[in-house]
């Protein structure tokens, strides 16, 4: 890789080369690579002087203001940071306070969360997309001046690309840095195997929030093709969005179909459009599998497997005839890793095991994130040297086959993956003792279809409060989503050998009504 690099130039690239492609299909419109271009070019030129940190917040999705501020964070020399639409105020205050941004670029949805209490904690400049609400100190993009960059500003291959966060065991998300050259080096490798084209249409079926956007927009932009963004009235219907759009290339977590497939809506031949669908997140049930072959008969399926922290994904697995099973699971294998990451089975001292033996996957790569932002511990006990090799423990179980083929086997902690949101329930737990006003409480996921989690339970000793009351309050400081939907008052909480809370034995309770009734006192949802 060359000394410098910016993530937005292969879309400058196409801009130059080929302005009149479509690169964003938004709300029904659709924008070029010259239009988008110069939108984020004016954008970047006036955040430009004014970087200090060099990051730059992103409040917004689904939208094309969003994408240009991408752009134009990433072209001005910025880091780019996406920030979670469904954080309730206080957490997007300690975020900003947290993070130090030289600039936010809002839409007119994340214009909407900027208010006065939160804007006294978000950085002086404020950009807004012409359609949000006039605001006193928010500038609308078209008013800025029309000054444009002549080209991206170069930066150093370690330099930041952006920030994502995810949920953390502290009852705050962590951001995980992901460098310039580690974005560079997987891009690399995804180009080869996704081999995208200009004439491709990209469904776009996540938040900014999900790295799996990542993946899509600029995988798409380098190959000038065009990004087609699903509303969250599209989400309802994906089936209807991807037959009108003839789109020919998927990636979503596998409960997007699932969902269709269990409304009975996804027939033979529904998707011919289809060349490439692709499935990350979760674990793949074979019956998913099943269905989108019959819907979808000229896709090549993947299977693709990876932590945010490892930029994006690291191994995928082919769907073949007849597909690779994980044993007892009927989920598809994630099968092999990607040339630039050595995936190793490992115990609890971080030992290599055999084949065959299960243990925790763990990460040797070049494209490793750089760790969490401002939190030194939580990327030591993540992060950490094995004999001089810089290595990422993911938390998960799996085990590598005689053949070589990766399994994934579930977490060795309580981190979850529910609907695209990497959710752990440490950091639940901790919203939830504060709002019941009790130590004894947890969070365990349920209930779970095919392997994949469908919602969150909570369970408190009694302490005077009303599990309405425990919701209520947890809503005021999580995203809706992590926010259980029903909550057990229970007169005593089960222990395993360590003393700790069973978080198995409440399973079992809610599998088992008559038992669970014999120690529940209130129940709402």
């Amino acid at each position: 890789m060359s000394e410098q690099f910016n993530i937005s130039n292969a879309f400058y690239k196409t801009a130059m080369q080929n302005p009149e492609n479509v690169a964003l299909v938004c709300d029904g419109k659709s924008h070029t690579y010259a239009e988008l271009w110069r939108d984020a070019s004016k954008l970047a030129s006036y955040i430009k002087p004014n970087l200090k940190n060099k990051r730059v917040g992103i409040l917004g999705s689904r939208s094309a203001m969003a994408y240009i501020g991408i752009i134009g964070a990433a072209a001005s020399g910025a880091t780019y940071v996406p920030l979670n639409m469904k954080w309730p105020e206080e957490r997007l205050i300690a975020i900003f306070d947290q993070l130090e941004l030289d600039a936010v670029i809002v839409d007119k949805f994340g214009a909407k969360l900027i208010t006065e209490t939160v804007k006294a904690h978000a950085p002086d400049i404020i950009i807004s997309s012409d359609d949000a609400p006039d605001a006193d100190g928010v500038l609308k993009l078209s008013n800025l001046p029309d000054n444009m960059l002549e080209a991206p500003v170069q930066r150093k291959p370690e330099d930041l690309g952006y920030i994502i966060f995810t949920s953390g065991t502290t009852g705050m998300p962590k951001g995980v840095m992901v460098s310039n050259s580690s974005l560079n080096i997987y891009l690399d490798e995804a180009h080869e195997w996704c081999d995208l084209k200009a004439d491709d249409r990209v469904a776009e079926a996540h938040d900014l929030t999900f790295d799996l956007s990542v993946h899509n927009m600029f995988l798409a932009w380098r190959a000038g093709s065009a990004l087609y963004i699903m509303s969250q009235l599209d989400m309802m219907a994906p089936q209807a969005f991807v037959r009108k759009h003839e789109i020919t290339v998927w990636l979503s977590v596998p409960t997007i179909v699932n969902n269709v497939r269990r409304a009975n809506r996804l027939g033979p031949n529904l998707f011919p459009s289809l060349r490439l669908s692709m499935f990350c997140g979760e674990p793949l049930p074979i019956a998913t599998i099943e269905a989108m072959q019959e819907a979808a008969p000229n896709a090549r399926i993947e299977n693709i497997y990876g932590p945010t922290e490892c930029t994006i994904v690291c191994s995928r697995q082919t769907v073949t005839n007849p597909p690779l099973v994980t044993e007892q699971r009927d989920i598809l294998a994630i099968g092999h890793e990607f040339s630039n990451t050595k995936m190793l089975i490992c115990d609890e001292d971080g030992k290599e095991l055999p084949d065959g033996k299960m243990g925790e996957i763990a990460l040797e790569s070049a494209k490793l994130a750089d760790g969490y932002f401002k939190a030194e511990e939580q990327t030591k006990k993540a992060f950490r040297n094995v004999d001089g090799r810089r290595m990422y423990f993911t938390g998960d179980l799996g085990y590598r086959d005689e053949n070589g083929v990766l399994h994934y086997m579930g977490r060795t902690d309580n981190q979850i993956k529910m609907k695209g949101n990497r959710i752990e329930l440490e950091e639940v737990d901790t919203h939830l003792r504060k709002a019941a006003g009790t130590e004894l409480a947890a969070i365990v996921a349920w209930p779970i279809l095919e392997g994949i989690p469908q919602g969150l339970v909570g369970f408190a000793i009694e302490n005077g409060k009303t599990a309405e009351e425990i919701q209520l309050a947890m809503k005021k400081s999580l995203p809706l989503y992590m926010v259980p939907s029903t909550i057990h008052i229970l007169a005593d909480m089960p222990r395993n050998t360590s003393d700790k809370i069973d978080r198995k034995a409440l399973r079992e309770q809610l599998a088992n009504p008559v038992a669970d009734e014999a120690v529940k006192l209130e129940e709402a949802s």
